[in-house]
């Protein structure tokens, strides 16, 4: 995954954003057209973003300073949660709109019931992984431990990646390079 660290700022942009948004404007008007190709989006726009930030984390964590422990085990293990959950619900979703399922049935609010809790739980897994990211990549800056008011900012970046990446991923080149 370091690749997607050694992209320049546009190759990534293009590669999270673009290619979902192309595909979202090539199939805006066929409805679907767009159910079917949502699944391809979201598995491209997961592989993209999220691999962004396990790169981030992965590949920066060695070049922590000396007495800067970051657990990178437990930010894998949780950020691994929302990978698979969203790519087993993109699967169950294609899987439905392909004509795999009516969707109807007597269990369907335990279904949406467990989608929720999921997507709760998942939510909160993406929130530690992204402060995860940020405060390893602000501690490998500032050659410390970084508190939350030194990364707040590359949080939110990270956060909110379309504008995150035009930001950011020049810093990263830097601190892969070095």
């Amino acid at each position: 995954m370091k690749i997607l660290l050694r992209l320049k700022h546009w190759q990534l942009f293009l590669l999270t954003w673009g290619i979902p948004i192309i595909i979202d404007i090539f199939t805006f008007s066929n409805p679907g057209l767009l159910i079917k190709f949502f699944p391809v989006m979201m598995i491209v726009f997961t592989i993209g973003i999220f691999g962004w930030v396990w790169s981030i984390s992965t590949e920066l964590h060695p070049k922590l300073p000396t007495g800067v422990e970051l657990n990178v085990g437990r930010f894998k293990i949780l950020f691994l949660i929302p990978i698979v959950y969203i790519l087993g619900i993109t699967i169950w979703m294609g899987y439905n709109f392909y004509g795999g399922s009516s969707g109807q049935g007597d269990n369907m609010g335990g279904v949406v019931g467990l989608i929720i809790l999921l997507h709760l739980f998942s939510m909160v897994c993406i929130f530690l992984g992204l402060r995860f990211a940020a405060k390893t990549m602000k501690s490998v800056e500032l050659g410390r431990m970084a508190k939350f008011g030194d990364y707040a900012g590359e949080f939110f970046l990270i956060w909110f990646s379309p504008i995150g990446v035009w930001v950011l991923q020049p810093r990263l080149n830097k601190l892969i390079g070095d």
